[in-house]
Parts: structure tokens; sequence; C-alpha cells
């Protein structure tokens, strides 16, 4: 995937509070799409707090055909009629010297997963919380399809280089620490 092509999903609502729940949901409902087909769709978006933009998500993909196959999958759906709509597919100028920001999936494990035991226990975990609030990483509260529990799945951005080569995008759109890649910052 090549972020050749782009289109937004914008709320109907711009209240703070419905724009973090509703992009969570929107979040839930795109995983389904983009896990039909991997790897083909990367997503980036702006911090709620800048209104109106800030319940938007902003979709790529290499080609103006995959766009237009995701909209003919979520236009239909009552959910994302009544609170979202897509916007028209826009090619990304092929020189496009603006900035350039990764969306980078940050970890904080759970304090299941923690092998440490007695004052070490936890500390980890509580070090990665410290530091998504320092940065004020986004998060985004999901609900996992298999095990139906609620999680949050925490996003770091940062500036970054055009990619060189195809972006492999994770089942959320985001980019991995393992295959990181940037994606134009468009007004």
């Amino acid at each position: 995937m090549m972020p050749n092509w782009y289109c937004d999903a914008v709320p109907f609502t711009l209240h703070a509070t419905s724009c973090r729940v509703l992009r969570s949901m929107l979040l839930q409902v795109l995983h389904g799409v983009f896990s039909v087909r991997p790897g083909a769709f990367a997503l980036s978006f702006w911090p709620v707090a800048d209104e109106p933009r800030g319940g938007m998500l902003r979709v790529f993909a290499s080609s103006r055909e995959d766009l237009d196959w995701m909209a003919e999958i979520l236009n239909p759906q009552l959910w994302f009629r009544d609170y979202y709509r897509l916007t028209y597919p826009c090619a990304v100028p092929s020189d496009f010297p603006g900035p350039w920001m990764s969306y980078t999936r940050y970890r904080i494990p759970g304090l299941s997963s923690d092998r440490k035991e007695g004052e070490e226990h936890g500390q980890l975990r509580e070090r990665r919380m410290d530091e998504a609030r320092r940065m004020k990483m986004t998060y985004f509260v999901l609900r996992s399809r298999e095990t139906k529990q609620r999680f949050s799945l925490v996003v770091r951005r940062e500036y970054g280089d055009p990619p060189r080569e195809e972006c492999r995008p994770n089942g959320y759109g985001f980019s991995a620490a393992s295959r990181p890649f940037c994606l134009p910052l468009l007004p």
C-alpha cells in the first residue's frame, strides 16, 4: 500500500465528548472492513481538541478503487449513515512537500502479562501509561470481537519522512513499531 489516495470519514456532530466515542466506534467498524483486505488501508487522525476535525478519520489507499470499495461497504450501514459521511476520494499530490506523520500503535502491557513479582510488578505498565499521558497520545476504546472485553488502543503520532517502499499497515490501519511508515499531513 502506498498513500496515493485518501478520503475522510467526517462526523455530523462536533461535540468533543461525542467525537471521542464516535471515533472509537468508527475505528471498530473500519477494523472489520480492513480485515477483508489486509494491508490495503492506512489511517490518520487529528487530536479531538482540534475541532472541527477532531472526530474525523482519514483513510489512505493505493488506488481510488480501494476507497470506492470501502465506501460501498460503509455507506449502506445504518450506523455509519447516521453519524458519518465519506468525502469524495482525492489524489495525494505526488510531490507533496508538507509534513508527514506516522501513527504507530503504542503498546501498554496488562498487569496479567507482567512477569515481574513484588514491588516491580506493574512498573512497566505504569511507565508506559505515564509516557502516553505526558506525550498526550490519542487512544481509542474498543471491544474485542473474540473475548468481548474492552481495551484501549493507544496511538503515538510522530513527524517523519515520506515512505520509500510499500507501507504495511496493521489491522487498524496504523504502522507497527517493526514496520513504521508516514502519511501526508494534508490540510
